[in-house]
């Protein structure tokens, strides 16, 4: 969800901060590391708010943003997926 919604922000449908994004990676890797150390799967309290930003640019693009700008956000997410990279967000904060 967070990759799929910057790739819409990208296509220049949406306002969210390129840190909260990074943020909120960030929390999802430190989810994962402890699911991995302790089998157990949870979000940090601290970091909801995190994805509730995300969850509300999502909202407010499935509201305005048309339907090939989904298309193509989910055509980048699949050409991420198979890169190997470890994140497809940019290292600077030149996001628009």
């Amino acid at each position: 969800m967070i990759y799929v919604t910057f790739f819409v922000q990208d296509a220049w449908y949406g306002k969210t901060d390129l840190i909260v994004y990074r943020r909120a990676e960030a929390a999802l890797e430190r989810g994962l590391r402890r699911a991995e150390a302790q089998r157990v799967w949870t979000l940090e309290t601290a970091d909801w708010p995190l994805f509730e930003a995300v969850l509300q640019e999502a909202d407010r693009q499935l509201a305005g943003a048309p339907r090939y700008a989904h298309i193509a956000a989910r055509e980048r997410l699949k050409r991420f997926a198979a890169s190997g990279l470890a994140s497809p967000l940019p290292s600077d904060a030149s996001c628009h």
